[in-house]
């Protein structure tokens, strides 16, 4: 019979997997979901980047395999005289025969398949970088519309319940006959305009949660957590500095530089395949009754027909390697281009995200309550009230929307920099 405490740890072992599993998808759920708390979940479970690491490491096993030599070929053979029996041990013509032969390239050419292979593992590595960035760079821009969804819906939340009380007010004083009966009717009409855009902007959040979830490789009707609060951030890096680290690092341009690489160790092998290669053999043979026999030889492999097959093979080679370096300059060129339209983007957001917050929301709400209080003793009517309200929710919402052009602005940049470069 099991003692307690073997029943125990067995279902305490039992349960540590599902434990892990549950804790692992409960810090998506609590609140606030942060955003490295969701980058750091989609490096761990993100399907595309498995897929990329596999590749990889397939990748990182053929510079090996490109490098050996070709499979020996061992044969066994009998050799008869005639066709009506067998006349082994009566005749000397009739023998078993026993050999080997191993097929050597000519020098060099392993060593350059074994480059090429190793050059195609290199590219695939800062594929997986760049396939990581990319992945990274969405759930950084799905999660900056998932948060902004979540910072509308509470500001109109809030103001609902503002332009509530402004009812209200306008109910009392068209009760007392101070006010008229078209300012309680408009003030209903944009409470019901401001839950429209509550119900819209929820149906928004539902797919954007959907998006969040596929990138984090979950059913798409998961829960997350509220996100957290977007906080004011500022660029760190200047364009000069930017476009120094782009070209030096950027793993787009670092797979198409790795496949110049392999497009000229393969020229060089296309090259060298005018030259032969070799075929070594040793044959052992037994005649029964007579002395063995031994035989080894030497074969080399002619490239006769190098005009329509050597000759075609360094053309296309030749003509790869032209492509691939065209190639890595047009990216050169594009990432130019893109980091100098994003690095431009980042900072006009950052400097409409410092001028709603210094200077256009605090006059907004100071003009939003000087009208409520010039209402409150009749000095303004109902509309210029509202529209002090509207004007300061719209503005509220714009500030909210800088800072989510801001975070997908550098979130686009740091995937083709590859580094932070906000703070």
């Amino acid at each position: 019979m099991l003692c307690p405490r073997t029943v125990l740890t067995a279902l305490c072992v039992l349960a540590i997997p599902a434990w892990c599993a549950a804790s692992d998808d409960d810090v998506l759920t609590g609140d606030p979901l942060k955003l490295e708390t969701v980058v750091a979940y989609a490096q761990q479970h993100n399907s595309e980047i498995h897929a990329g690491a596999a590749r990889w490491r397939a990748a990182e096993a053929r510079p090996s395999q490109a490098g050996a030599l070709p499979d020996p070929m061992v044969e066994l053979a009998y050799h008869n005289e005639r066709f009506d029996r067998i006349t082994f041990g009566e005749s000397d013509f009739a023998f078993v025969k026993l050999g080997a032969s191993q097929e050597v390239p000519f020098p060099g050419k392993l060593g350059l398949k074994h480059d090429i292979a190793a050059h195609e593992a290199e590219q695939s590595h800062a594929e997986l970088r760049r396939l990581e960035l990319d992945v990274i760079r969405r759930v950084k821009m799905a999660y900056a519309d998932y948060a902004h969804l979540d910072e509308l819906l509470d500001i109109l939340h809030r103001n609902r319940a503002l332009l509530q009380n402004f009812a209200r007010i306008a109910e009392a004083k068209y009760a007392v006959g101070q006010g008229i009966q078209q300012d309680v009717l408009k003030a209903h009409v944009e409470l019901s305009l401001l839950v429209d855009r509550e119900t819209i902007l929820a149906q928004r959040r539902q797919s954007q949660t959907a998006e969040l979830n596929a990138l984090l490789n979950r059913p798409s009707s998961a829960p997350l957590g509220k996100a957290e609060h977007p906080m004011e951030r500022s660029l760190t890096r200047s364009l000069e500095d930017l476009m120094s680290a782009a070209q030096a690092q950027a793993p787009e341009l670092q797979v198409v530089r790795w496949q110049v690489e392999r497009e000229d160790a393969a020229l060089a092998l296309a090259h060298r395949e005018y030259l032969p290669d070799f075929v070594v053999r040793a044959d052992y043979m037994n005649k029964d009754g007579l002395d063995p026999e031994w035989e080894v030889g030497l074969g080399i492999k002619v490239p006769l027909y190098f005009a329509v097959k050597q000759r075609a093979g360094v053309a296309e080679a030749a003509a790869a390697l032209q492509r691939a370096r065209a190639e890595r300059t047009g990216t050169s060129r594009s990432i130019e281009s893109r980091v100098q339209d994003l690095y431009a983007r980042a900072k006009a957001s950052e400097q409409l995200v410092a001028l709603y917050h210094t200077t256009v929301l605090p006059q907004a709400h100071l003009a939003l309550d000087s009208a409520n209080a010039a209402y409150q003793v009749g000095k303004i009517d109902f509309l210029t009230l509202l529209n002090s309200f509207t004007v300061m929710l719209e503005y509220e919402m714009r500030y909210h929307e800088e800072l989510s052009n801001f975070q997908k602005a550098t979130a686009e940049l740091e995937a083709v920099v590859g580094e932070p470069v906000a703070g």
